[in-house]
């Protein structure tokens, strides 16, 4: 039988490094003392809290068929956050709430990109960033990031790898896998360039919860960023929530309503009891 082009740009290096952490999994299997640090699976299970008021949502029904774009006191909470956080003024309409940052970096990928456009990416990158971007015909331009100091950001090697094609600069702040977190200066650095060149920017922010100096800036809310700007985010880390596959996308509202036509078909919509335990 023949399969589709895309089952090619979704192998490769990146899904064999996986095979590490299979291998880690399966060792903690067998002997409880392996400590596996091949993914960012908090140590600690979800608060109680939060599950109560998962099992509570179930046990009144809450197992129907949801908005698409998700409710909207979970939107309002995540917009005013995000708001007081960075300063970019947003409402529940710049929202969409999907399956992770994971599904989020996915549709996102769908929305903004097509074949031929380059993507440049920090590298070190998590590693799906690059089926997510291959699957649609888009190439990943690696950018290095200045590992003799400190893994900062090389802004003479970003501004060499753009070329007529390049649509998008995707990042990870702070870093996985590196931890590095950019700093103000670096981000206004790359904002501009993306202005200058007219570039999408795709902001991994799942880590920003978990920061032990120094502090977090969203691009996002530098000066005319909004409207290019594409930041995700998920309650994976900070709340040791990485089964419930509670995640969202923050951007312009054009964008929001192709994500939410695109999960209309393919997740359509986060379960009612997962949001209500994100609420929490």
């Amino acid at each position: 039988m023949r399969y589709a082009p895309l089952t090619q740009a979704i192998q490769g290096e990146t899904v064999d490094a996986w095979d590490i952490h299979f291998k880690a999994t399966a060792l903690k299997e067998q002997d409880p003392s392996v400590i596996v640090l091949s993914i960012g699976d908090p140590d600690f299970d979800t608060p109680a809290p939060i599950v109560e008021s998962a099992v509570k949502s179930l046990r009144g029904g809450d197992t129907h068929y949801v908005d698409i774009e998700g409710r909207d006191h979970l939107r309002n909470k995540i917009a005013a956050d995000h708001q007081g956080s960075c300063g970019q003024q947003v409402t529940k309409d710049n929202i969409i709430l999907l399956a992770g940052a994971q599904n989020a970096l996915f549709a996102t990928s769908m929305c903004i990109l097509e074949a031929g456009d380059e993507v440049l990416v920090l590298q070190p990158n998590y590693v799906t960033y690059e089926a997510c971007i291959q699957l649609t015909g888009a190439k990943l331009v690696p950018v290095s990031m200045d590992v003799d100091h400190d893994f900062c950001l090389d802004e003479n090697a970003l501004l060499q790898a753009i070329t007529d094609k390049t649509k998008a600069i995707y990042f990870a702040t702070p870093s996985n896998p590196s931890g590095v977190m950019l700093t103000k200066s670096e981000l206004q650095f790359i904002a501009d360039l993306a202005i200058k060149h007219d570039l999408w920017v795709m902001s991994d922010e799942v880590y920003s919860h978990t920061i032990f100096e120094g502090e977090h800036v969203s691009i996002a809310g530098l000066d005319n960023m909004a409207e290019r700007t594409v930041t995700l985010n998920s309650l994976s880390k900070s709340h040791a929530m990485t089964g419930w596959r509670a995640g969202w996308a923050i951007g312009p509202t054009e964008l929001i309503c192709h994500l939410s036509n695109l999960s209309l078909c393919m997740l359509y919509g986060l379960p009612g009891f997962v949001q209500e335990a994100a609420y929490t």
